[in-house]
C-alpha cells in the first residue's frame, strides 16, 4: 500500500518543556487511525506539526512524499492546500460564506475552474447529504449539517491524508455516530489516510487502529 503519512523521531519543546518524546508511526492511503490520550499528552502538538501548522524541533513528518522540514512556509502552506484536509471539532466555518461557497473556497485557492467547482462542489454536498442546505449560511445550519459541510470542504480537493480533531466532540451522540459513519465511507471511496484525535471510545473503536499517547510519546500503536 501506498504511504499517506510517516512521521519519524518527531520531538518538540515549548519554553524547554518536552512536548513530544520521538514520536513515529506510519499510515498507508485508506488507513483509519484514531489518536487517544489525555489531555497534556501531545496529541494537538503532533497533529499540528503533521499539518504543518507547527514545525517539529527534531525529526521528520512526510505527508504524500513530501517533506515538510525540507519546506519553507509557502512550500507549506502549498501542501496543506493540496495534500491534506482538517475536520475540526467546532466546524471553522466561515459565517459569511454558503455552505456550498464554504466547500468551495479551497478550489478557488487552488484556481480551479469555476465549471469544474461547481460540479465538485455539488456532486459533494449531495454526497455528504446537505445538497439541500447548499444556500444556507452557517448560523442556519444544525450541528450535524455544519460537520457534514466541514467534512465537504476537508476532501473537496482530493488529499492524500485527512486530519479530524475530535470531530464529533461538539455533537450529539446519534448525530456524532452519523458523522462517525460518514468519515469512514468517505476514507473508503478517496482512499485517504485519516488520523483522528479522539476522546470518544466508540470513535475508536471506527479506525482500524488505535495510537495511544502518554508524556508526549507514544505507548501503544
Amino acid at each position: 500500500m501506498s504511504s499517506a503519512l510517516t512521521v519519524s523521531s518527531l520531538t518538540k519543546a515549548y519554553a524547554e518543556r518536552p512536548i513530544l518524546r520521538g514520536v513515529s508511526f506510519h499510515l498507508a492511503a485508506g488507513e483509519r487511525a484514531a489518536l487517544l490520550g489525555p489531555s497534556g499528552s501531545g496529541k494537538t502538538t503532533l497533529l499540528n506539526c503533521i499539518g504543518g501548522v507547527d514545525r517539529a524541533d527534531t525529526g521528520e513528518v512526510i505527508v504524500a512524499g513530501e517533506k515538510l522540514h525540507a519546506l519553507d512556509a509557502d512550500g507549506l502552506a502549498r501542501v496543506r492546500r493540496t495534500r491534506i484536509g482538517t475536520v475540526f471539532q467546532f466546524f471553522h466555518l466561515l459565517p459569511t460564506l454558503t455552505a456550498a461557497e464554504n466547500v468551495e473556497l479551497p478550489l478557488h485557492l487552488l484556481g480551479v475552474g469555476a465549471v469544474e467547482r461547481e460540479n465538485r462542489v455539488r456532486n459533494l454536498l449531495e454526497r455528504v447529504g446537505v445538497s439541500h442546505r447548499a444556500a444556507a449560511l452557517p448560523s442556519e445550519l444544525s450541528g450535524g449539517e455544519m460537520q457534514r459541510v466541514a467534512i465537504a470542504r476537508a476532501v473537496i480537493h482530493k488529499p492524500a491524508l485527512l486530519l479530524a480533531d475530535e470531530p464529533t466532540g461538539n455533537l450529539d451522540s446519534n448525530t456524532g455516530a452519523q458523522v462517525l459513519d460518514l468519515l469512514a465511507e468517505i476514507v473508503r471511496e478517496t482512499n485517504a489516510a485519516l488520523l483522528m484525535v479522539t476522546h470518544s471510545d466508540e470513535a475508536a473503536k471506527r479506525c482500524g487502529r488505535v495510537l495511544r499517547m502518554r508524556d508526549g510519546e507514544l505507548v501503544e500503536t
